[in-house]
């Protein structure tokens, strides 16, 4: 039926909580970059960063490029970095951005099906693509101490393209990039506006994966498939996925991938 699975990352496949626009994150980062040689009061980078994030965001949007458009976090770095007196080189600022992610982080880890769903999908000779709203600083990094990236045939990250969901150009992008019949694709996600309704915009079948505790059925729902426990299991079951998954075996792998951070 369908050959291609597209799926949304975080509160999908990865279950993460973070904590970066608080007082006390930025109290630690401010911290943590002082030991790197970059010497800011905590309100000041907390102000910098916020407003120069925020411009870069409204320039985005005046530009008028795409609905839904992406900004690069890379940028706001060397901009507040650079109000500073400080010009480090592009692969420091990777660097002080995916720390940025590192401390803000409260607790990620897979949800306990992620791995038992995409393995059933390999498994039946399925095409497996990621379609995140995310910053590539911040995400590959976690893509890859979970695991997941050796389950992708394709990786797009909001941030490369200029654009993210529910944008259907992002969407688009997937298709054209590695040659996808959309008769042929189903997108997975969490989010009913930026996963769903982007994906029916786009002109592709959907599934939902409800992460409410109670599942309240939308008025016009545009999904197809949905599964209102959560379960990602659900996906194999519904689109008839033929293969037989040991989930005691990827249970037992997933709890190796559990990040907790003490606050």
């Amino acid at each position: 039926m369908y050959k291609n699975y597209i799926f949304d990352l975080y509160g999908t496949l990865i279950d993460i909580h973070t904590d970066e626009y608080s007082k006390n994150f930025f109290k630690k980062y401010a911290k943590w970059l002082r030991r790197q040689g970059y010497t800011f009061a905590w309100k000041d980078f907390c102000s910098k960063y916020t407003k120069t994030e925020r411009a870069y965001r409204e320039q985005a949007k005046i530009a008028g490029k795409y609905s839904k458009p992406e900004i690069r976090i890379e940028n706001v770095f060397h901009d507040v970095l650079a109000g500073k007196g400080y010009y480090p080189s592009q692969e420091k600022i990777v660097y002080l951005c995916e720390n940025f992610r590192k401390i803000s982080l409260i607790n990620m880890c897979l949800f306990p099906d992620t791995l038992a769903c995409l393995e059933g999908l390999k498994k039946a000779g399925k095409n497996i693509y990621l379609l995140s709203n995310a910053q590539r600083s911040f995400t590959w990094q976690e893509l890859e101490k979970t695991g997941l990236v050796q389950y992708f045939d394709g990786i797009l990250i909001s941030s490369d393209e200029d654009c993210m969901k529910p944008d259907p150009n992002f969407f688009q992008i997937c298709i054209e990039r590695y040659q996808l019949d959309k008769q042929e694709c189903l997108m997975i996600g969490n989010e009913l506006q930026s996963d769903i309704a982007g994906a029916a915009a786009a002109g592709i079948d959907s599934f939902y994966i409800n992460r409410f505790p109670v599942f309240h059925k939308p008025a016009n729902p545009s999904y197809r498939y949905i599964a209102p426990n959560g379960s990602l299991m659900e996906v194999l079951k519904q689109t008839e996925v033929n293969t037989r998954v040991n989930t005691e075996v990827n249970t037992e792998v997933n709890t190796g991938v559990n990040t907790k951070v003490k606050q």
